[in-house]
């Protein structure tokens, strides 16, 4: 089970099952569900791999190679919502 660690939003405590599940998580649960509105925390995209010769008909391809990265636009909204909400919640 690996250790918890902070929210990059709230810095609550991440659940260790989340944790578990999604090593390159930074948000908790609650937060993970409030991203969704702007894409996710993580984007993904996948290449199709061409193994065949330069000049070839054939259509071989090889495997397909998946990239994940954070999306920073989504959690820069996301913190933003955040500190309106707690910003209400004191005024």
């Amino acid at each position: 089970m690996a250790k918890s660690r902070p929210c990059e939003i709230c810095m609550q405590p991440i659940e260790p099952e989340r944790i578990d599940i999604l090593p390159d998580t930074q948000l908790c649960s609650e937060h993970a569900r409030k991203i969704a509105k702007y894409g996710g925390e993580f984007t993904v995209t996948a290449i199709r791999e061409k193994i065949s010769k330069a000049g070839s008909l054939k259509k071989n391809y090889g495997g397909v190679t998946p990239s994940k990265r954070r999306n920073h636009r989504a959690l820069e909204q996301l913190r933003d919502e955040y500190l309106e909400e707690q910003e209400q919640k004191k005024g």
